[in-house]
């Protein structure tokens, strides 16, 4: 083997799918004077061959598809004049993807964005130009050079550092669409693409978006959608929502989810344990169309600050009732899958808040559960069960379990935290 490219065998063992793709593809194109014989340079890419395929699988196939000229041409537009690719923002506010030269203004990069990126730019620049017509205007007359728009001298831009790259080497971080502030990384190195999490239900159901590579051959099936998004319910189980190509009707379902969960959260603090109960049994036999929360609150009120606070200000404008009334359709779709999916007690549903209800004993998750106030010398209300507990700390709540703690605004997401962390090993604690 060529050992001034790769000193030892253990080396080879070790090294990552795209290192171990490009060592590959150049060892299988090399010219004949590379190795003493064709025999040996075979003997080689097999073994390369075989290391890649049985170490990395799916990455290392996902690299060969990247960088084998011999398949599909290589775009080189994004990659002249020694371009790097970043994830960047304006400080605060979505992530977005991007190319930098290196150089500075004021302290900050200098970077292009791709054009499939800036219309999700331009609308956070207008967002932030305070309705100014000329200032707007000039961000509008921005020019596109070689597929990508120049944001240089006079742009605060700060590069960001995901965690999801460190997954997945092989994924050009220029290619991720943009990434708005309140997601969080739910990205795992054994699955096949990074994810993050948009929202969560009253029981920490968290919804999840799969963000293929742009690429389909790079992508596990080549035929998969690059945008997957999916719920969970109260086990765990994912239902997919969208799969598709289109990432402007992938944040479409993703806004009408999240308004979804933001009004279950609102019920569910505003609704003492037992009134959520009884809501979410009774939703089961429910006229299709109503929920039951109208029995204890005015439900309209909860939806319209739900509504307020996940909109976006364009849409929301002066935030009253009239307004809302403008996004009718979306707000009809979000109250639709909140009360199917999230305030509908399903079996687990209807154990869970039976436990918040009883602290008690719930068909076979033991919870010993006493109020922790009643406790001398304890002044933290709160409630303590055999697989943990939880507890007031300030206007806080905090879970402990084990050796770890996680701290939460609202009752109902700790003692959810705590449901979902033993629920599925039950039988440890029965």
């Amino acid at each position: 083997m060529r050992t001034r490219y790769i000193a030892t065998f253990a080396d080879t063992i070790r090294t990552d799918p795209v290192t171990l793709a490009r060592e590959y593809l150049s060892a299988r194109d090399a010219t004949e004077h590379e190795f003493q014989t064709d025999e040996a340079r075979s003997a080689y890419v097999d073994v390369l061959s075989a290391l890649g395929y049985f170490q990395h699988r799916t990455a290392f196939a996902r690299a060969l598809a990247q960088f084998d000229v011999r398949q599909e041409a290589v775009d080189t537009t994004r990659q002249d004049n020694h371009l790097r690719p970043i994830a960047w923002s304006f400080g605060e506010g979505a992530t977005f993807p991007g190319v930098t030269d290196d150089t500075n203004w004021n302290g900050f990069l200098n970077v292009r964005v791709p054009v499939s990126a800036w219309p999700y730019v331009l609308a956070e620049l207008i967002d932030g130009a305070d309705g100014d017509a000329e200032t707007i205007e000039g961000y509008r007359r921005l020019g596109i050079t070689e597929g990508l728009v120049c944001l240089s001298h006079g742009f605060t831009i700060h590069e960001v550092i995901p965690t999801w790259p460190s997954f997945f080497p092989d994924y050009a971080i220029d290619t991720m669409v943009p990434i708005p502030p309140e997601w969080s990384e739910m990205s795992w190195r054994h699955e096949t693409a990074p994810s993050f999490g948009p929202c969560v239900g009253p029981m920490g159901e968290a919804a999840q978006i799969w963000i293929d590579y742009e690429q389909a051959a790079m992508r596990e099936f080549p035929e998969s959608a690059r945008f997957t998004f999916s719920r969970r319910d109260a086990v765990g189980e994912l239902t997919v929502a969208y799969a598709g190509d289109d990432y402007a009707e992938a944040l479409r379902h993703i806004a009408i989810e999240t308004l979804a969960c933001a009004f279950a959260h609102g019920l569910a603090e505003q609704l003492d344990p037992d009134e959520w109960r009884q809501m979410r049994l009774r939703n089961q036999t429910i006229a299709a169309g109503v929920c039951a929360s109208h029995d204890f609150l005015d439900a309209n009120m909860v939806m319209l600050a739900a509504w307020q606070a996940t909109r976006p200000p364009a849409i929301v404008g002066n935030g009253d009732a009239d307004a809302l009334g403008t996004d009718l359709a979306h707000v009809n779709a979000a109250w639709e899958v909140a009360t199917r999916y999230y305030l509908t007690a399903s079996d687990e549903a209807a154990r869970f808040d039976t436990w918040r209800v009883t602290g008690r004993d719930v068909q076979s998750l033991a919870a010993a559960g006493h109020n922790l106030a009643t406790i001398p010398p304890s002044d933290s209300p709160g409630r303590v069960y055999s697989v943990g507990f939880v507890r007031a700390h300030g206007t806080d709540w905090i879970v402990d379990v084990g050796n770890t703690s996680r701290s939460f605004d609202h009752l109902i997401d700790a003692e959810a935290h705590l449901w979902s962390v033993f629920a599925s090993d039950e039988c440890r604690y029965a």
